[in-house]
């Protein structure tokens, strides 16, 4: 039972086909397919795929929020997250391989462009980092690298 007053997020999500997953979320709408894939040419983004682009979104969004909340113009943000996992050959159900295909690091690179002063975009960063709901449950889940670099 939640607490009194907690607000609680949902989506539904509805398979929709055998790769494919319908996600429905407030008045949104977006299909996920298959958990992860080897392939380049797969036809939907991948489960695995979604999650790190909500983290990198995430992260170039708030930076434009919390720049704009301190005056700090913000010319552009770019972010690249990369993922690693601790054994993927599980997932395919390789005979003999053992352990989870779980996260195992994720590391992501922000670019910024922007002539502010290096000491105001770190206080950025660090409240960024601080009050992002994904980067804090990641942060305590994987080995879990944040870097950024501003661009002139």
């Amino acid at each position: 039972m939640e607490p009194a007053g907690e607000f609680v997020w949902d989506v539904r999500v509805a398979a929709t086909a055998t790769n494919v997953a319908h996600v429905f979320v407030r008045k949104h709408q977006f299909d996920v397919g298959v958990p992860l894939s080897f392939d380049r040419e797969e036809e939907r983004a991948t489960a695995l795929e979604t999650a790190l682009g909500a983290l990198g979104a995430e992260i170039v969004v708030g930076l434009r929020r919390v720049a704009r909340k301190h005056r700090l113009v913000v010319d552009d943000v770019e972010a690249t997250v990369q993922a690693r996992l601790r054994n993927a050959l599980v997932y395919l159900g390789v005979i003999g391989e053992e352990g989870d295909p779980g996260i195992r690091q994720v590391r992501i690179r922000v670019y910024v462009t922007t002539a502010a002063p290096a000491a105001a975009v770190e206080r950025v960063w660090q409240e960024v980092l601080a009050t992002s709901p994904l980067i804090c449950t990641f942060r305590h889940a994987v080995d879990l690298e944040l870097t950024y670099k501003i661009i002139l």
